[in-house]
């Protein structure tokens, strides 16, 4: 199987149920026929064999056509009033909010307030599952409980993938971090931990009010750095 892109030579690092529905188009493969997909790094197309490997440029005039993955259509988005979704089940085209955090009431407040703001809710049952995730989906929100994984913040593994993710990813996500340490909407508590946002549990009742000045005050603090950023051609 396929373990890195022939064009830009990167990890393509795929998870186990991408590698399954690789393995199961293989193997629905004509002979002769070949499975086309995009590198999630480069975005550049590859062509593979049904042995998994890349596939040889035939002769002209020998081309078959390539078996293509087509990208999902736009989906129904009425399915946002039953709450989280499945990973495989997330739109693309739909903002994406994913949480972490304990399943108790301080939770249920956070993704009511989501969902009433039309994100999408993902909730991925491992760190491993989110991990994978980010990598190879767009959020726009990443909401993240400090005691999540029962040791100091600056240990736990999902935090400190926050914090080495590439910029031009990073940037796009508004990243809030939750804690019964934190003070509420302390900038530079924020930077310190690499987030976006902190909130204390004991505002969760005004979480709506707090995200929104959150967003604004990011919006007014960076809007013209974001702005000369495209004007360069960067994200």
């Amino acid at each position: 199987m396929i373990s890195e892109c022939p064009n830009c030579s990167q990890s393509l690092n795929l998870s186990d149920a991408h590698k399954e529905k690789l393995i199961t188009a293989l193997n629905q493969l004509t002979p002769g026929r070949t499975l086309k997909f995009g590198c999630p790094k480069c975005r550049a197309p590859i062509e593979l064999s049904s042995d998994g490997n890349p596939a040889s440029k035939e002769k002209p005039g020998h081309n078959k056509p390539p078996v293509i993955i087509e990208s999902p259509r736009p989906q129904d988005i009425k399915w946002l009033a039953n709450g989280e979704l499945k990973n495989d089940q997330l739109a693309d085209n739909i903002p994406t909010a994913m949480v972490l955090m304990p399943e108790d009431e301080i939770k249920f407040k956070i993704t009511k307030n989501l969902e009433e703001n039309r994100y999408q809710l993902y909730s991925p049952n491992t760190i491993d599952d989110a991990v994978n995730s980010l990598r190879f989906r767009n959020f726009a929100v990443v909401v993240y409980h400090s005691e999540y994984e029962n040791c100091p913040l600056k240990d736990q593994s999902f935090h400190r993938f926050m914090k080495q993710m590439s910029m031009s990813k990073r940037r796009a996500i508004y990243y809030i971090l939750i804690s019964p340490k934190f003070q509420t909407l302390n900038d530079l508590e924020a930077l310190t931990f690499s987030a976006n946002l902190v909130i204390n549990i004991k505002e969760i009742p005004y979480f709506s009010t707090i995200f929104k000045k959150g967003r604004a005050d990011l919006e007014a603090l960076f809007s013209k750095y974001a702005d000369m950023l495209k004007k360069y051609g960067k994200s």
